[in-house]
């Protein structure tokens, strides 16, 4: 009798274990869904500001070269130095960044990444472009001394924005382009960020290279992109 006991003493256990496990799973799948909502009511918001900076706001001449090989400063407005934004330029970068923030802060409460990189993947990449440099003049050191780090996990949604376009089959071999009118006149100008073979912009230091690997080349894609959205995830959950 008392080894039946301690029998249904075990399953009472186990079946209480896997309720816990079920309410466990509930509250992390209602977790999720209420940060996504939030995610894209609050990405929202910013949506006027994107548009403006996505169309007007220079490039920095670090990067020029790499989007718009052989273009002139008369083709494309450029800066070099914060003084060269003006205030409403330094504003909508100001927006946009604080807009990318949140996004982190929805994965750190939840949100998985995969789901915004599928819907905003190509934001992340070409406000990155744009944006990186002047959260490092942003942070820059003054005085021999480091800044606060300002908008320093936008480095990592670029990055994995990279990443999935450059691996997930949707993507793959595709260009990431970024059209806006040209400094003068009424043509248009096309910025690329990524070939189609996979060249263009590179990643930012915020994320180590990634180490290679051998084996069959689909696979290694699939492995290589979750790897790289959940060690982004894992970065911004820290």
């Amino acid at each position: 009798m008392a080894d039946w006991a301690g029998v249904v003493s075990a399953v009472i256990a186990l079946v209480g274990l896997g309720f816990v496990v079920i309410q466990l799973r509930g509250a992390t799948a209602a977790s999720r869904t209420q940060a996504t909502i939030q995610f894209q009511a609050a990405f929202l918001r910013s949506q006027e500001a994107r548009g403006r900076l996505q169309a007007s706001f220079p490039v920095h001449v670090s990067v020029l070269e790499q989007v718009a090989p052989g273009c002139s400063n008369g083709e494309v407005r450029t800066w070099s130095k914060l003084t060269d934004l003006s205030t409403e330029e330094k504003r909508d970068a100001r927006v946009v960044v604080g807009a990318l923030n949140d996004v982190a802060q929805y994965v750190v409460d939840g949100l998985a990444l995969r789901s915004a990189l599928q819907q905003y993947h190509t934001v992340f990449v070409r406000v990155g472009v744009l944006l990186l440099p002047f959260l490092e003049l942003e942070n820059s050191r003054v005085k021999g001394r480091s800044q606060a780090r300002y908008g320093y996990r936008i480095a990592d949604l670029y990055n994995a924005g990279i990443s999935y376009h450059l691996h997930h089959w949707k993507h793959r071999g595709r260009e990431l382009v970024l059209d806006r009118p040209a400094a003068h006149g009424d043509e248009r100008i096309r910025l690329v960020l990524l070939h189609s073979d996979g060249s263009g912009v590179g990643r930012h230091d915020g994320i180590a290279s990634e180490p290679n690997s051998k084996g069959l080349r689909t696979l290694y894609r699939r492995w290589k992109l979750r790897r790289t959205v959940k060690r982004a995830e894992r970065k911004l959950r820290q």
